[in-house]
C-alpha cells in the first residue's frame, strides 16, 4: 500500500470573490466564509474536493507489473494514491506515455485521457497522443488494471481490478441512493482526474501551461464537470458526453429508477450543465448527429451553456465508441492550435439574413444538414438530411437552401487542410442559437 499524505488548505472566499487556495494548514480545512456556501452545487463539491487535497501532488509509484500489456516501449504503468473509500486507502492505475522524440531536458504539452463506460486505460490511446508529440496519462476510473477480462470482475465490461480499487460505476448514478458524497463513484472519478492533472504538473518533462483533457462518452460527461472545477487545463475535448442529460431520452428513463431524493441530488450536484458555465478554456465539443446516448438537443444546449471559447465538430451519424471517439484528426489539430502548434480553427456565426452563416478563415467545401422532425430526440426517431449551400470565401458566408418542413439545421465546413468544423444546431424559426 502506498503511503497517504493528507493535505489541507486555507480557504479564503466571499460571495463576490473567486475562491483562492493556499498551502497553509487548517484544522477544519475550511474558513468561516466557506461554511456559508450552500450544502449543494458545484462550489460545495469543489470545496469538498479541495479539502481532501486533489489539487496537491499525490503519492506515486511506477510499476513494471503490467508491462506485458503496455504494447509500446514509451509507455509505463504507475499507481497514485486516490481518496479514501469507506475509510480505506485506494490506489489508481494509469498508463503514462512520453513522445519517443522527446529529448532529455525538453518539455512537451500533455493531456489527461478519460475513458468511457465499459472502457479502461487503453495503451493505444496513449500511443496515439504520444505520436502527436504529447505526453499522455490515461486514468483507470473504476479500479481497473491491465489484463484479460474475467467473469469474477464486478465491473460492467469485466475488466480486472485490484484490492485497493475503490468504487466503481453503478448504472446512471444509482449509488446516490446509498452513498454519501465522499463515497460516490462519480466523486472519486472527478477526484482521480484532477489528481492526474496535479501529478502531471510535478513531472519535469511536462509543460504545465499546456495540459489538456479529453474524455469519451462517460469520460465526456466527466470532462464537462471536471473543467468546471479545475481551471488549470489549457484545453478540453469532450467527445459525445454532455450535460442536460435529464432532457436526453436515454437518461430520462434511467432517472426514473431514482428516488425523488437521489434524482434531486443529481440535478443539484452532478448534472454537467451546472459546470459548463464555469469552463474558461478553449473547448472542442465532438458528437454525432444521432448518437444513441447523447442526443443533439442536450449536446447543443451544453455547447451554448459553456463559458469556454468553444468550437464544434459534429459528424453525420458518427459511430459511438472509444476508437470512433479518438480517431477524428480534428481532435489533435485543435489541441495543436491551443498549444501554439497549429492554425486557428474555423468559427461560425449565424447571420441576421435568413439561413445564412458567416465564418472565419477559408473553406474549400461546405454543406448543411437539416431535420424535419424532432418530437422525440431519441437516436432512431429522426434523420438528418443534406441540404444544398452556396459557399462564398470572398464574403465568408454560407447560404443554406432549406425546405419549408425543416425544423433544425447546422453547417459543416471543410477547411483547406481537409478538417471539418461545425456550426451549432439552430432552430429554423428563430435562426439564431440561444
Amino acid at each position: 500500500m502506498l503511503k497517504q499524505k493528507t493535505y489541507y488548505f486555507c480557504l479564503i472566499a466571499s460571495i463576490f470573490a473567486v475562491v483562492t487556495f493556499s498551502g497553509c494548514k487548517s484544522q477544519k480545512g475550511t474558513s468561516q466564509q466557506a461554511e456559508k456556501v450552500p450544502a449543494n452545487g458545484p462550489q460545495w463539491v469543489k470545496n469538498s474536493l479541495t479539502n481532501v487535497g486533489v489539487f496537491n501532488v499525490p503519492e506515486v509509484i511506477f510499476t513494471e507489473k503490467f508491462d506485458e500489456h503496455k504494447q509500446h516501449e514509451n509507455i509505463k504503468g504507475l499507481f497514485f494514491n486516490g481518496l479514501n473509500f469507506h475509510g480505506k486507502q485506494t490506489n489508481v492505475f494509469c498508463w503514462y506515455g512520453v513522445p519517443e522524440t522527446l529529448k532529455d531536458g525538453d518539455k512537451a504539452p500533455a493531456v489527461v485521457l478519460v475513458h468511457g463506460g465499459g472502457g479502461t486505460v487503453f495503451p493505444q490511446w496513449v500511443k496515439k497522443w504520444t505520436d502527436q508529440g504529447y505526453i499522455a496519462i490515461s486514468v483507470a476510473l473504476e479500479g481497473q488494471v491491465p489484463g484479460p477480462k474475467t467473469e469474477k470482475s464486478p465491473l460492467e465490461a469485466g475488466h480486472p481490478n485490484h484490492k485497493l480499487s475503490g468504487p466503481f460505476r453503478k448504472g446512471f448514478f444509482l449509488d446516490l441512493m446509498e452513498e454519501k458524497l465522499e463515497d460516490q463513484w462519480f466523486y472519486h472519478a472527478v477526484a482521480d482526474i484532477i489528481m492526474a492533472n496535479s501529478l502531471l504538473r510535478s513531472f519535469p518533462e511536462v509543460d504545465t501551461t499546456k495540459i489538456g483533457i479529453t474524455g469519451i462518452s462517460w469520460g465526456g460527461i466527466l470532462t464537462n464537470v471536471v473543467t468546471g472545477i479545475d481551471n488549470r487545463f489549457a484545453f478540453a475535448i469532450p467527445v459525445y458526453g454532455c450535460g442536460f442529460l435529464h432532457e436526453a431520452p436515454t437518461y430520462i428513463g434511467q432517472l426514473e429508477a431514482h428516488t425523488p431524493e437521489s434524482k434531486q441530488f443529481y440535478l443539484e450536484n452532478w448534472e454537467p450543465s451546472l459546470y459548463a458555465p464555469l469552463q474558461n478554456h478553449p473547448t472542442l465539443f465532438v458528437n454525432g448527429t444521432n448518437d444513441g446516448h447523447f442526443s443533439m438537443n442536450s449536446f447543443t444546449k451544453t455547447y451554448k451553456a459553456s463559458g469556454a471559447y468553444k468550437y464544434l465538430h459534429v459528424e453525420h451519424e458518427m459511430q459511438h465508441g472509444h476508437g470512433a471517439g479518438w480517431n477524428p484528426e480534428e481532435i489533435y489539430r485543435f489541441a495543436d492550435y491551443v498549444v501554439g502548434r497549429g492554425k486557428e480553427q474555423v468559427k461560425f456565426k449565424f447571420n441576421t439574413e435568413k439561413n445564412t452563416v458567416n465564418f472565419d478563415g477559408e473553406l474549400r467545401e461546405a454543406f448543411a444538414y437539416y431535420t424535419n422532425d424532432t418530437a422525440d430526440w431519441s437516436a432512431k426517431s429522426y434523420k438528418w438530411l443534406k441540404a444544398d449551400v452556396l459557399l462564398s470565401n470572398s464574403t465568408n458566408t454560407i447560404k443554406v437552401e432549406l425546405p419549408e418542413s425543416a425544423v433544425y439545421y447546422f453547417v459543416n465546413g471543410i477547411d483547406t487542410e481537409g478538417l471539418m468544423h461545425s456550426s451549432p444546431m439552430v432552430k429554423i424559426e428563430c435562426n439564431e442559437p440561444k
